[in-house]
């Protein structure tokens, strides 16, 4: 007697029950709940190590430079490109023949040590991110000397943060250029998009605010 009850209680159950039914609304829910809180815990994370590999990537990219700098001088006994040959700028495309890469080109194996992977999109297509250095000490005429005396702090390029659009294509600037844009527009590249990468002479990086 008490397995027949048993049983037609187990039965009642079973007619209840939908064969073909899979989570209810509530499960979902609670899954879907679980998966973004597990998102928001590890997008942080994934940001954090995203950021890090572009700026190793940067790093590496600005130290090729500095070598090419010192094979560079080497090469044109003891001077680099000056203000002249730069056309008074600071950046410019990858093929102005009066920009930075185009004395350089020679030396580095590819284009891509042009090109900081966490640089401002809007620039990709100019094929340079990086801006560089027009300082007096380093683009004399007479020769560099002053600039290799002190390499530990004469920095030579950088991500380009100020400027949106590169000088004319292989027309001199006047005074100086490009013009900088507002500052509010600045463009900082790593670490939570506050800091910039400095590359030095003598092949040191720095990443700091401007």
């Amino acid at each position: 007697m008490r397995r027949a009850t048993v049983n037609r209680v187990v039965h009642r159950r079973d007619r209840h029950r939908d064969p073909q039914s899979g989570f209810t609304l509530l499960e979902l829910l609670v899954v879907i709940a679980v998966v973004a809180m597990l998102a928001a815990l590890l997008m942080p994370t994934l940001a954090r190590a995203k950021d890090g590999a572009q700026r190793a990537a940067c790093i590496s990219n600005l130290r090729q430079l500095a070598f090419v700098y010192h094979l560079y001088s080497e090469e044109h006994g003891n001077k680099l490109p000056t203000n002249d040959m730069l056309g008074r700028s600071n950046y410019r495309m990858l093929a102005d023949p009066l920009g930075l890469p185009s004395y350089f080109r020679s030396y580095c194996p590819t284009n891509r040590v042009w090109m900081c992977p966490a640089g401002r999109r809007t620039l990709s297509s100019n094929g340079v991110n990086y801006a560089w250095s027009r300082a007096q000490g380093l683009i004399s005429s007479n020769s560099s000397n002053y600039a290799f005396d002190r390499m530990s702090s004469m920095f030579v390029v950088w991500d380009n943060y100020p400027y949106a659009l590169p000088s004319v294509f292989g027309v001199p600037e006047i005074t100086g250029g490009p013009p900088v844009i507002t500052r509010a527009l600045w463009y900082y590249p790593h670490s939570g998009k506050k800091k910039v990468n400095w590359l030095y002479l003598d092949g040191h990086v720095e990443t700091r605010a401007p």
